[in-house]
């Protein structure tokens, strides 16, 4: 889907990946009827990447409060996946996206790093993107009061990029 890019207030790309566990996991069945904090990560194991599933970590209860669940993409293998969840003892999912196909899909994808920095979106119940943060460097992360609010729906669809 070259040149696509997921928008605000359009239906999120149904996708199926393996999780760290090697499962298949459907995007659309695993979200079933709840919000959803899709998270692409790099497939680099440094500062930046686990300072952002730590914080994702520190936030997973109150994203769950707020009836969300985080779903972390990463184009590492299922391995490497795997050895991150463990060492951070995350409680959500890293999926496995090699190809890059739903990076790609998502129209985040970059030719030289694949990923610039991480990229959010939060998906309503319905399945529709409400809030999208892409970074152009790994250190950026958003607020997570903004993240909280497009769960709450407290706030009008937004898009941010960080540059």
């Amino acid at each position: 889907m070259e040149g696509y890019r997921a928008n605000i207030g359009y239906r999120a790309p149904d996708f199926k990946l393996k999780n760290e566990n090697g499962s298949q996991v459907s995007f659309h069945d695993w979200r079933e009827d709840m919000q959803a904090v899709l998270v692409f990560i790099k497939a680099v194991d440094d500062r930046h990447t686990r300072e952002l599933l730590i914080y994702l970590k520190d936030d997973a209860e109150r994203i769950e409060s707020r009836e969300g669940r985080i779903i972390a993409v990463s184009y590492g293998n299922v391995r490497f996946n795997k050895r991150l969840v463990k060492e951070l003892d995350l409680p959500f999912h890293i999926l496995s996206d090699e190809g890059c196909d739903v990076i790609k899909t998502y129209g985040i994808f970059n030719e030289y790093d694949k990923l610039v920095g991480p990229a959010i979106f939060v998906i309503n119940k319905g399945g529709i993107i409400r809030y999208i943060y892409t970074a152009s460097n790994p250190e950026d992360v958003p607020e997570d009061t903004d993240i909280l609010a497009a769960l709450q729906g407290i706030v009008s669809p937004i898009m941010t990029e960080h540059v």
